[in-house]
């Protein structure tokens, strides 16, 4: 089949929070399927748990997008493009880099940045509730501003900035509506600001962590320091915040059940947490991978310098791995959660980010147990890198 007549990725999406349709009937008659990118690019795209498992943990697939003749996703420029990215490093800097940032936020870490979380977290909802107000909006006062405030303030910028942080991050993850020229502009300023960030010696507890790592002998550049901050306040801020608000619509929906479960229970939020992860991560959204040798997988064998896609969503929701996959089910036994990557790609932030949701969702169910929606919908979704990203949430409580 010539490329042009290939289906096109991303699927035609379901209403909601619902995986695309399709997804399940590829599980089913077509595993190992090409598709066409928004760039002209095929890809077989993987949507059974093994592969997706598999894959991820494979040597041979390259994440590194600036590899000659690498397939591309868009035919437009946006941050997975950066040469000073974490995935399009030298093995060396990768390597550096990935244990620096590792360390910076293991469990020890980030069990300390705890109270700094819990605090923005309940800041966040003084200031939905002040002056006696019943109802708000959820998204840009809470799961929105969440990981934001939390990841600044431990990297010590001021609150003050975040606004500038916010455009100049979505100009960096290509999730501003402004011109290339506006974004290469906006993309600029980011980089100077940060690298006045991590030049300026702050005490903050993740930049030190990060500046001066304790325990590895690794010293980073400058620029790496620059591009994994960078990395931080951007993607590591727009895949916490996607989650949460994913998180918050499917908990509230169907007239708040699972919401009201969930206060009722008393459900461990690190465990709610984990399952909304697998439920509502992604979206439709598939991370891009090529194959720098010939890999055989469950389904087939990915021929050298053939690009595969890994439909995150369509493996979480494999009916062959999970039961009752489309079920909200807090402790459900299962397989890692294959969404944070794996081997030397492994997300370094995930233990952050976990942490961020639980915290979020912890704090609304002590502040706000009667939380509910505001209206019967619609709840736009908006397509970004990291996800679809919820972008209104009108409730009361």
């Amino acid at each position: 089949m010539d490329d042009d007549d290939l289906p096109a990725f991303p699927l035609p999406p379901a209403s909601g929070l619902a995986p695309a349709a399709d997804f399940a009937r590829r599980r089913e008659q077509c595993p190992f399927g090409r598709v066409r990118l928004p760039s002209g690019d095929s890809a077989i795209l993987l949507v059974r748990h093994a592969d997706v498992a598999a894959a991820v943990t494979s040597p041979a697939l390259s994440r590194n997008h600036l590899l000659t003749d690498a397939p591309r996703r868009s035919g437009e420029p946006n941050f997975l493009y950066d040469p000073d990215l974490l995935i399009n490093q030298s093995e060396r800097s990768h390597a550096a880099v990935h244990r620096v940032a590792t360390r910076a936020m293991n469990h020890e870490r980030v069990a300390a940045h705890l109270p700094v979380v819990r605090q923005v977290a309940d800041a966040l909802v003084d200031a939905m509730t002040a002056d006696g107000r019943r109802g708000g909006e959820l998204v840009a006062g809470y799961t929105d501003r969440l990981p934001l405030l939390s990841i600044t303030r431990l990297l010590g910028i001021p609150a003050d900035d975040c606004d500038r942080i916010r455009r100049w991050s979505g100009a960096y993850t290509h999730s501003h509506p402004g011109t290339p020229q506006e974004r290469a502009r906006l993309v600029a300023e980011f980089g100077e600001y940060v690298r006045g960030v991590v030049s300026g010696g702050s005490d903050a507890a993740l930049l030190a962590d990060l500046v001066d790592p304790p325990d590895t002998g690794i010293r980073l550049s400058t620029d790496e320091l620059v591009s994994l901050t960078r990395l931080m306040l951007s993607a590591g801020v727009e895949a916490p915040a996607t989650v949460l608000g994913r998180a918050m619509l499917r908990l509230l929906g169907d007239d708040a059940a699972d919401w009201r479960a969930f206060v009722r229970r008393r459900t461990d939020p690190a465990a709610m947490a984990d399952e909304l992860l697998r439920l509502v991560y992604a979206g439709n959204v598939a991370a891009l991978r090529t194959a720098t040798t010939d890999l055989a997988l469950p389904s087939g064998t990915v021929p050298r310098g053939t690009a595969v896609l890994l439909a995150w969503i369509s493996a979480l929701h494999d009916p062959a791995v999970y039961r009752q996959p489309e079920a909200l089910l807090p402790h459900r036994d299962g397989p890692k959660f294959v969404g944070f990557g794996g081997g030397r790609h492994y997300c370094p932030g995930r233990r952050l980010g976990r942490a961020i949701l639980a915290v979020g969702l912890d704090r609304l169910r002590a502040r706000l147990p009667g939380l509910r929606l505001a209206t019967d919908g619609p709840f736009p979704i908006a397509e970004r890198e990291v996800g679809g990203m919820v972008t209104t949430l009108p409730v009361r409580w």
